[in-house]
């Protein structure tokens, strides 16, 4: 020391380098966060629907057939909360079978597409005897399944990447 003068253990530069790489980290955290949210967004989804594809199939092997619909229909609203005897209803207590308790809605946040019958974020339900569809949105490309981020598409034989195309026998009408 000279002089009586102290000199600084860090330097400013030392500093900035230090506020740096911080910064830095802290956006890799908050990246690494909403990956994570998306992430856990998109299994939800796919839960759902194997649920969906689960008591759609105990549906059919008791009936025969899918539960019939003249339109789309879209699935976790009044009037769809529940899979019972008589197809998707708001109310399935007065049912003697009931094959899916609850109908749950898709996590909302991140979807773009997935509209049904004038409703905005839900699974579409459609079907005819013994073939039914269910689409559903995805905000990541799921690799292990082959399936994009987007409209996809469960049906009685799993699920397919892309939006769903009609069944058979089932017409649109106005």
């Amino acid at each position: 020391m000279n002089g009586g003068e102290k000199k600084s253990a860090v330097s400013w530069t030392e500093w900035l380098v230090i506020g740096l790489i911080i910064g830095l980290l802290g956006i890799v955290a908050i990246w690494a966060i909403g990956s994570a949210r998306t992430t856990a967004r998109d299994a939800v989804r796919l839960s759902d629907i194997r649920q969906v594809q689960a008591g759609l199939e105990l549906y059919f092997n008791d009936h025969n057939v899918y539960p019939e619909v003249d339109t789309t229909l879209p699935l976790g609203q009044a009037t769809t909360l529940c899979l019972g005897d008589d197809g998707f209803s708001g109310n399935c207590g007065s049912s003697q079978y009931l094959y899916l308790e609850s109908v749950a809605m898709p996590p909302s946040a991140g979807l773009k597409n997935s509209a049904c019958a004038g409703v905005d974020d839900t699974y579409c339900y459609l079907a005819v005897d013994a073939s039914y569809r269910v689409q559903f949105e995805l905000e990541k490309r799921q690799t292990l399944l082959d399936l994009p981020s987007g409209l996809n598409c469960a049906t009685e034989t799993g699920l397919e990447a892309g939006a769903c195309s009609l069944p058979s026998g089932f017409e649109v009408t106005e």
